[in-house]
């Protein structure tokens, strides 16, 4: 039976959003599609998923792990926007958010980590990783780490980025999307199972073209000291 590699990740990631420990905070409410939820986390890790199945897709939740989650946590509401931040005594928050919701994720010192998300994720990290398993699409950052993204979708409006200062940045794209690609290691090699070309000078390689004969909507990829992977995502027997 066919399958594609998207689903299965997907489902390690459903696994693993399960936690064997009881959270010290948690909140829970429902969300319009198209709102906000910003997570800050000065030290701890970030992982988010779509609502538990059985739920409503509109509602969210926000759990805080680790002995001063409820004194190190905050949570503001206004609007179509909710913002979560920690003050830095070690949490770890984990969000299950809202059913066509965008996702701003920052962890200064700690890994990002999102799966069956259904919105759109941007995600930043200081020093960690950023791993991402997304049925739609999504931006990601990292100063010291790797970003892996897995994304499904063939359409997205302007120009998707992913980065790392110091790290490798592995991006799997579905093999049917049409988009306009520049990749660039500034010291660092540069790999593409599409039909693109790449050119190197010194430590430097770069790869500019189109996939799937091209579109308005683009793909950017850089990483100063690292590198940089470019991979189908179709499907697997």
């Amino acid at each position: 039976m066919a399958c594609t590699r998207l689903a299965a990740l997907l489902l390690l990631g459903a696994i693993a959003a399960c936690s064997p420990a009881p959270p010290a905070l948690k909140k829970t409410g429902t969300l319009p599609t198209g709102a906000t939820i910003v997570v800050k986390v000065a030290r701890g890790n970030i992982s988010a998923y779509a609502p538990e199945r059985g739920q409503p897709s509109s509602l969210y939740t926000i759990e805080g792990y680790g002995p001063y989650a409820v004194r190190d946590t905050g949570v503001r509401t206004q609007g179509r926007r909710i913002t979560i931040w920690t003050a830095g005594f070690g949490t770890d928050i984990l969000v299950r958010g809202s059913k066509g919701a965008v996702l701003d994720l920052y962890a200064a010192r700690g890994n990002i980590n999102v799966a069956d998300f259904d919105g759109i994720v941007n995600a930043q990290t200081r020093q960690g990783d950023i791993k991402m398993l997304l049925p739609q699409y999504g931006n990601a950052r990292a100063g010291t780490g790797n970003v892996s993204v897995i994304f499904a979708s063939t359409s997205w409006p302007g120009t998707l980025h992913f980065s790392a200062d110091k790290g490798d940045v592995e991006i799997y794209v579905n093999e049917t999307a049409a988009a306009r690609v520049h990749l660039h290691a500034l010291h660092g090699t540069v790999f593409t199972d599409f039909p693109l070309k790449g050119s190197a000078s010194g430590t430097s390689e770069t790869i500019d073209g189109t996939i799937n004969g091209g579109a308005k909507r683009g793909i950017d990829v850089f990483v100063r000291d690292g590198s940089i992977r470019l991979l189908q995502l179709k499907p697997q027997v």
